[in-house]
């Protein structure tokens, strides 16, 4: 018989509403997309659950493929509910990476680089704008992890589901609605929901797959064709006015791309349920409850025309039971072999020793841990991940499709100030990748205040314990005179010039995610040309103070920080120890009251621990601590100008790098205050902090210009800070006013955009 003919007369009978009292009815849900919108789908089929109502197909079209999948996978409603409540979902939902996927091991030294360029050898300059505004990684292995065991027990048919199962992708080569029947779930749930600009496409057998939605948002045509079912309950959820009603530009840009969708059921015995959505926008991840409390009204205000329609029931405990008897038997998440494509050979054999370092089975949660630390390598643009069980060895197979970075990015930055201070900066990192991991970088920074060039080669080695080692020069200059306002204003010796270089090496290896701990040691070398007087004039001579020195050091770091500059939640903890030995040559200049070089032997221990956290947020307000202390036995130099110099220095604040404080120089100190962060509007924050310093002896200046410990604790000093910053893209643009206790001229004014940060120096 012709299928055409079969389709017409079960259609004509559907109309006539002959089905609608058969016991055997069969009920499919329908599904439409809108983004956060399709959260209200959970209120749905938590009413129809409630009131007994069967639902025996489902097809889902973007979120309502999401929702679809995890009720025909066993989710119950209120299961559903929980997990869109979490901090998970919304990480997954908005890109987030998660604090204790944090992977510190990996990161740079930060700079002040304000956007990145990336190059390939063969190619032209690649942007850095991606192709999506969020990352899609949280949620690719979300997806892979949750769905894996459910499609392996349907052994990767959708018919064999708790609920049988479809969604739709978008085949934009080919202008064309997808259905998925069988295969990954999850690859097919993450094709479904590739929202263009927001989440990045997916790659299915050569094919490239955007989200659902452009070309059919709601399946009903799909439900229809697939399983026909008696009564169709479809849900509109992107809204009164469409999905794409959002005033966003990615909404605007997507609607531009999108075939319309007409939202209707069309026969008698379909049912249409409309949550009122429009109030919501399409990214409002943020709190689930009122939209889902939406659609649970929707489909409480359509359900006597449910009931009236379907005539079967399903009981709680025949769910119940179908549900359990769906979730047992699943195997457990064990990987035994890793399968590598896009890159090549070396790559893959570097990127298996990351994820699975030792020979046995990997579970999931030690997969977890090691796959978020893969993705933090600079040679790695983007993983895809998927799950397949092998059933002749009872483990699953991992199979990455990995996407290389670009071999070459040049970064440029630096800051602008109101203040003497402004900088350019321009950095390059070349990666060569192989078995192990080579990245040469190198940083230039041009002011008046500071100026330096830094070269570093750093090779990463996988391994059970993964290492890096790591070579570096680098050269700097601090000019305090040629950078203050103030020249000839104060008592103190305002002309300064730092001249400094350090030939260093570097052991790193990771302290699990969020932490690191790195052996260090080199050859330092510094030239400190000054005055001690303000009587100087331009024919005299500055004195001279040259100190060389082998250094030592051992620190651990842990840092979640939000920002590199004008952070607003984590923790950064950080503990060092180093040691200095060296010899110092102190050269008189014409206006010293010492015309005789010397040259005297100095060495030293040092430990230095920095405490940094915004513990606490009360609505708008983000309460921040910040500690700082230092211990020594740091002799004095040849003058006290000198041995200021040398001292460990307290610069809580962006600004106390730029300035040279002696009140804020000690051998032995302890700092504290708080930084209080009040978030006004979006990117925008008002910033209170305040510090006391407290030197266990302040150095003194003797009558013959030597240095000395006044009395223990005698004096302290006190910073006072506030202002706001606007975050912008490119950089930090604040505006802030500061106190600086004991100082002739103690407030100043800063307005700056960019970043005030300069490359480590070995006395830091």
């Amino acid at each position: 018989m012709d299928f055409r003919f079969v389709k017409m007369i079960w259609l004509l009978l559907l109309t006539s509403g002959v089905y609608s009292l058969c016991p055997a009815q069969k009920v499919g849900l329908v599904l439409s997309g809108g983004g956060a919108r399709g959260l209200s789908h959970i209120g749905v089929i938590k009413l129809l659950e409630e009131n007994n109502i069967p639902i025996d197909y489902i097809a889902g079209t973007s979120a309502g493929a999401v929702v679809g999948s995890l009720y025909a996978q066993g989710y119950s409603p209120e299961e559903m509910i929980r997990l869109v409540n979490t901090d998970d979902f919304y990480n997954w939902a908005t890109g987030t990476f998660d604090e204790e996927h944090t992977y510190y091991f990996k990161k740079k030294d930060p700079n002040a680089s304000w956007v990145t360029l990336k190059f390939s050898i063969d190619s032209a300059v690649h942007t850095t704008f991606p192709s999506s505004i969020i990352s899609s990684v949280p949620v690719d292995f979300a997806l892979m992890e949750n769905n894996a065991g459910a499609i392996t027990k349907a052994r990767y048919n959708f018919d064999s589901l708790f609920v049988p199962f479809r969604c739709v992708a978008s085949d934009i080569e080919n202008k064309k609605a997808l259905v998925f029947r069988k295969g990954d779930l999850a690859q097919a749930v993450r094709a479904s929901m590739a929202f263009p600009f927001y989440f990045s496409p997916v790659i299915v057998n050569g094919k490239i797959l955007f989200d659902g939605g452009l070309y059919n948002n709601f399946p009903a045509d799909v439900m229809l064709d697939e399983f026909y079912p008696d009564i169709i309950i479809g849900v509109n959820a992107s809204g009164a006015n469409g999905p794409y009603a959002d005033e966003s530009i990615i909404a605007q840009v997507r609607m531009m791309m999108t075939t319309p969708t007409t939202y209707a059921v069309y026969c008698q015995n379909g049912i249409f349920i409309e949550p009122q959505t429009d109030r919501f926008g399409l990214f409002d991840f943020h709190n689930p409850t009122p939209l889902i409390q939406a659609g649970y009204d929707a489909a409480k205000f359509k359900l006597k025309e449910i009931q009236t329609y379907i005539q079967r029931r399903t009981t709680k405990e025949e769910l119940k039971e179908r549900r359990e008897n769906f979730r047992s038997g699943r195997p457990q998440i064990s990987i035994d072999k890793i399968d590598v494509k896009g890159i090549n050979e070396s790559q893959a054999t570097y990127v298996k020793k990351i994820l699975k370092p030792k020979d046995e089975p990997l579970s999931i949660y030690g997969l977890r841990e090691s796959y978020f630390r893969l993705i933090s390598d600079d040679n790695i643009k983007t993983i895809y991940p998927m799950l397949r069980y092998d059933p002749a060895s009872g483990y699953y197979n991992l199979a990455l499709d990995i996407r290389r970075e670009r071999d070459l990015r040049v970064q440029f930055g630096g800051n602008i100030s109101t203040r003497p201070i402004s900088e350019a900066f321009v950095g390059t990192q070349y990666n060569f990748w192989g078995k192990r991991s080579l990245s040469i970088n190198t940083s230039f920074y041009f002011g008046k205040l500071y100026s330096s060039e830094q070269l570093k080669l750093r090779l990463d080695v996988p391994a059970r314990i993964p290492y890096y080692v790591e070579p570096d020069i680098t050269f700097s200059q601090w000019n305090f005179y040629k950078s203050s306002t103030e020249v000839f204003s104060t008592v103190r010796p305002l002309y300064i010039v730092r001249s400094d270089g350090y030939f260093g090496l570097n052991f790193g290896v990771p302290a699990r995610n969020k932490g690191k701990v790195v052996a260090g040691g080199g050859f330092y070398r510094t030239a400190d040309d000054y005055y001690q007087t303000t009587s100087f004039t331009p024919s005299d001579t500055a004195d001279r103070t040259e100190f060389n020195s082998l250094i030592a050091s051992l620190s651990f770091e842990r840092n979640t920080l939000n920002r590199k500059q004008y952070a607003s939640s984590g923790t950064y903890f950080s503990t060092t120890v180093k040691y200095f030995s060296g010899r110092e040559k102190t050269i008189p200049g014409s206006t010293s009251p010492k015309l005789v070089e010397s040259t005297d032997h100095r060495d030293w221990f040092q430990l230095k621990m920095v405490y940094d956290n915004y513990y606490k947020k009360r609505g708008r307000i983000r309460l921040g601590f910040y500690n700082e202390n230092v211990f020594s036995n740091e002799p004095f130099f040849g003058n006290y100008t000198s041995t200021v110099l040398m001292a460990p220095y307290f610069q809580p604040l962006q600004e106390t790098q730029t300035l040279f404080l002696p009140n804020f120089h000690a051998h032995n100190y302890f700092g504290a205050g708080s930084r209080n962060v009040i978030s006004i509007a979006g990117n925008i924050d008002f910033r209170i902090e305040g510090y006391v310093f407290q030197p266990f002896h302040q150095l003194v200046q003797t009558a013959d210009q030597k240095a000395k410990y006044g009395n223990a604790f005698e004096k302290r000093y006190l910073i006072f800070s506030s202002g706001v910053v606007y975050h912008t893209p490119i950089g930090p643009l604040s505006m802030f006013v500061n106190y600086y206790d004991d100082r002739e001229k103690p407030y100043t004014f800063l307005f700056h955009l960019g970043y005030i940060i300069f490359n480590k120096s070995p006395m830091n």
